[in-house]
């Protein structure tokens, strides 16, 4: 045992795939699924990915969300992020492939963090920083919300090369620093984009002003230089990011800012601070007033005990610099006042609708300064402080678990009091105690582990080896705990699977039938997946889709009920006399024969005896074409959104095509930048060349 411990440590790469493994194997089990958002918007805009790439088209463009969408700029959707083109590629995308990924990237993220706190700190407080981030209450809170999931992956790069690139400015830490925050903002949500750039912006006032003491070896003569070229290399790096968001912005729904109603919304209110010790409770009763996504910042005890070693061996302006960003975003993941004052004066934050959002910078922030903490008391090398913290903080959780147990007998609020039939499955059994705990049986059951852990800790204290193993044992049992809450739903992945399988693989040409009357998957749980055209591959659907994501002429058609009901008694291709409501239409198969069909292209004969109009159910964005006997013809909107194109009479091959021309050539631009700084990075000759002296 000992020998596979010093084989971890000196290859920590595997230490943390076996702890990821451990940590999230409720994940990995055939019993259970990724649930609510994961499995109602990030699969189905993936499964459409890939099925496009598998059949052969280009998959710019999604015909069966919202009657059409842009895919490059739906910014919930992480369309550039290049593990997804991998993935959809290859294999497609299914209930398997999108839980690896999302373990994939709660993988990398937590290497991330160990390679960051590396450059600060002692190897081993590296290695507990990289895992405890693995299994820190945002993730496990959030692991509904892939893009945000991806966020934490590939932002700790972005920090470490912003490092890098200040300590040794040379021109291989601003290429892979370019690289990392194309990975980033390619593949999170904008609103940690949004975050980031905040972040940054601290670090850079608290670096300056601190120049001369104790971050003096982050502040290089050439500073401002150094980091306006890091934002000009990762703006290059990221072209065709911004430009596909450019593109659509101005066409969507989220192109400008919310509500002030929308932007107080889902926040971590400053009770769910409860979770950086006690995480299990925060997921029970109202009192958090908010999501129950949103509770989760636990941090571990590791770091939970560094914060307060923090606060006793810094200075005080080493405190202050560290209280001032941290408050930011606490209040601003917040809501309230300072949430709505940001939403009036603060640059972009008034497009973020979840607050909860912005609480990944906050436990950034609480993990590296838990590790400074930790840091500092390895340096002073005096345990009889860590002993006698343990000893207060076990008293304390054994007054909050006895207070938790009486009035869990003078309430009888508690599953214990239950009458309920008890299940004879494991899974009936675990949806039963989810259901029927109480706050108070949560806060009784966390308080006794977080005690049980302190005593043992406090039994250790000695031995490194073992107190590392039970901080470790600590972090995997409250993820296995608090994961069916937020994560995981009690569907199997078959169950999940077999739904997905009703129709074959690939993009198959949709039948000329209404809408009303298409054929679309037919889930035990339609809530479950929502995106039910998505996952039928129909353009169209008897019901909206619920997406956030949606240009505006579509919702101008959707909130237009008498024109809904209309387009719904029609197939996606149809002919008629006008582009009205009480115009004669006619999509019978003797008159239109579709040859190929699929995400952004669509080729048909029609025979035209009457009728005046051609119309294609995809809404009119820009960069449709339309071709009739070969040549390019003249279309418009009808029917407030969708395309279409006048016809005369007789037999003609029409050709309905979406070609972003412009997209195409920054696509290919990037390729070529990223390639070109492939190769600077490879060869070390150009590559270790100081930039600034």
């Amino acid at each position: 045992m000992k020998r596979i411990a010093e084989i971890l440590y000196k290859k920590p790469f595997w230490l943390f795939l076996i702890f990821l493994v451990v940590a999230y194997l409720p994940v990995l089990l055939p019993f259970f699924s990724l649930k609510n958002d994961l499995l109602t918007q990030n699969l189905p805009t993936r499964f459409v990915f890939g099925e496009s790439l598998y059949s052969g088209f280009e998959p710019f463009w999604n015909p069966y969300l919202h009657y059409g969408n842009p895919q490059y700029g739906d910014m919930n959707n992480g369309f550039w992020n290049p593990l997804q083109w991998l993935i959809g590629a290859i294999s497609g995308y299914n209930i398997y492939t999108i839980t690896f990924e999302e373990l994939f990237y709660i993988l990398i993220g937590g290497w991330g963090i160990y390679k960051v706190s590396k450059e600060l700190f002692s190897k081993d407080v590296a290695l507990l920083t990289g895992l405890a981030y693995m299994c820190s209450g945002y993730i496990t809170g959030h692991m509904q919300y892939l893009c945000w999931i991806t966020g934490t992956a590939y932002f700790p790069y972005v920090l470490l090369y912003f490092i890098r690139v200040n300590k040794n400015p040379i021109v291989k830490n601003f290429l892979l620093g370019g690289i990392s925050v194309f990975l980033f903002v390619a593949s999170a949500h904008p609103g940690l984009v949004i975050g980031a750039l905040y972040f940054f912006a601290f670090i850079i006032l608290i670096i300056y002003f601190n120049r001369n003491n104790f971050l003096r070896e982050f502040y290089h003569p050439k500073f401002w230089k150094i980091n306006s070229l890091f934002f000009f290399v990762s703006c290059l790096l990221s072209i065709v990011v911004i430009i596909s968001n450019i593109d659509v912005l101005k066409h969507i729904s989220r192109g400008s800012k919310v509500s002030l109603e929308e932007t107080l919304m889902a926040p971590t209110t400053f009770q769910s601070y409860l979770s950086v010790y006690l995480p299990l409770p925060v997921h029970k009763t109202d009192i958090f007033n908010t999501d129950i996504g949103m509770r989760n910042v636990y941090i571990g005890l590791a770091h939970f005990t560094g914060i307060f070693f923090l606060s006793r061996f810094v200075n005080k302006r080493m405190l202050i610099s560290f209280i001032i960003p941290l408050s930011f975003f606490v209040l601003l993941a917040a809501g309230g006042y300072f949430k709505t004052f940001a939403w009036k004066f603060l640059p972009l934050v008034g497009f973020v609708r979840l607050n909860g959002e912005f609480t990944y910078f906050a436990i950034l922030i609480l993990f590296l300064y838990g590790a400074t903490g930790l840091q500092q008391f390895i340096n002073k090398k005096n345990p009889r402080s860590l002993v006698n913290l343990l000893s207060y903080l076990q008293w304390g959780t054994l007054i909050v678990a006895a207070s938790a147990f009486i009035l869990i007998l003078s309430t009888h609020s508690s599953f214990i009091f239950l009458n309920t039939p008890r299940p004879f499955s494991i899974k009936g059994i675990i949806k039963s105690l989810i259901d029927n705990s109480s706050f108070w049986d949560l806060l009784f059951i966390q308080a006794i582990i977080q005690a049980a852990v302190i005593y043992l800790l406090k039994r250790s204290i000695d031995n490194k080896p073992r107190v590392n193993l039970i901080l470790c044992l600590n972090l995997i049992l409250i993820t296995w705990l608090t994961l069916p809450f937020t994560g995981l739903g009690m569907s199997s992945k078959k169950e999940v699977q077999s739904a997905i399988n009703t129709f074959p693989r690939g993009i198959q040409p949709q039948g000329l039938v209404a809408i009303n009357d298409a054929e679309y998957i037919k889930p035990a749980d339609e809530n479950q997946f929502l995106l039910i055209s998505s996952y039928s591959k129909k353009i169209g659907h008897t019901k909206p889709d619920q997406y956030p994501v949606q240009l505006s002429s579509n919702n101008d058609f959707i909130t237009d009920t008498a024109l809904y009901s209309f387009i719904k008694k029609q197939a996606f291709l149809f002919l008629s006399n006008d582009t009205t409501i009480n115009t004669t239409t006619n999509f019978d198969s003797a008159y239109i024969q579709i040859l190929r069909s699929g995400p952004g292209y669509t080729k048909c004969i029609i025979n035209n005896e009457s009728f005046k109009w051609l119309t294609l159910l995809q809404n009119n964005y820009q960069y449709w074409e339309v071709r009739i006997d070969g040549k390019r013809a003249h279309h418009q909107t009808g029917f407030r959104t969708f395309i279409s194109v006048p016809v005369e009479q007789g037999v003609h091959t029409i050709e309905f095509e979406f070609k972003p021309t412009l997209i195409k050539i920054s696509m290919w631009v990037n390729l070529a930048l990223f390639l070109v700084a492939l190769l600077v990075i490879l060869s070390p000759k150009m590559a270790g060349q100081k930039i600034f002296k």
